[in-house]
């Protein structure tokens, strides 16, 4: 007796019982990603970003070893990337390079290459005054001379008035220069942290994506997707068969 042929049903009911154990692991992962990322916001994932180095360079993000700032009394103004920080806070954006930062009576200064902000002791931004670059050059190097802020450009040494709308040539006698000195660690990490925009939220997406691991596990995740299309798609056939069957 000739052996029996395997029925269409029986080839699609194995077929499916393979496709089954094989996306099994995939699919477990998808539903646990994917209810992580209906609650992003309960669990407080959504704006906490990343400080981790080792996963900051799976996204070709990288920071120095320390941060350069000027020393303001107790405050630090410093610049990453294209933002200017007071402390952890950023206060404005700018092209430019930070030149330096210092006090006077009554406010706090800093300077670009091509700007002066004045700003409150609380860090909130007074005033933006465009340097006098025409005349004088690109700033160099910022200080004060009893309380008047002084500039180092391509031209030399100038001091503005009280309301710094002229410049007067002056001698490099009793001026105290910002200097720039290292951030302290804690805080330049603080601002490392959110100086990008990659968050435990992106990273859970990149992950339940497959994007986390480049092209190939974005493959995966679609080849995955597929096998579940199939795999709905034989289920349905096969309960129809036999309902057909039974009837």
């Amino acid at each position: 007796m000739a052996p029996r042929k395997p029925s269409f049903i029986r080839s699609l009911l194995s077929l499916h019982r393979y496709i089954g154990l094989s996306v099994a692991i995939i699919a477990i992962h998808l539903s646990i990603t994917g209810i992580l990322l209906n609650h992003t916001n309960d669990i407080g994932i959504d704006k906490n970003y990343i400080n981790s180095s080792t996963v900051l360079g799976w996204y070709g993000i990288s920071h120095p070893a320390s941060l350069s700032g000027h020393k303001l009394n107790e405050h630090w103004i410093s610049q990453w990337n294209d933002d200017i920080y007071f402390n952890k806070k950023i206060i404005g954006q700018s092209i430019n390079p930070l030149r330096g930062a210092t006090t006077t009576e009554h406010f706090f200064a800093l300077a670009t290459s091509e700007t002066i902000w004045l700003i409150t002791i609380d860090g909130d931004i007074i005033e933006k005054l465009n340097a006098p670059g025409e005349k004088l050059g690109d700033i160099i190097q910022l200080g004060h001379q009893n309380k008047f802020i002084v500039i180092k450009t391509e031209q030399g040494l100038f001091k503005a008035d009280a309301d710094l709308v002229s410049w007067q040539p002056i001698e490099d006698t009793g001026i105290v220069w910002s200097d720039m000195d290292i951030v302290p660690a804690q805080l330049s990490d603080e601002i490392f942290t959110q100086g990008h925009s990659i968050s435990w939220e992106r990273v859970l997406l990149d992950v339940h994506s497959g994007r986390i691991a480049t092209k190939a596990g974005t493959f995966l995740i679609d080849l995955a997707g597929i096998a579940l299309i199939i795999l709905a798609i034989s289920g349905f056939t096969i309960w129809f068969k036999r309902r057909r069957r039974q009837l």
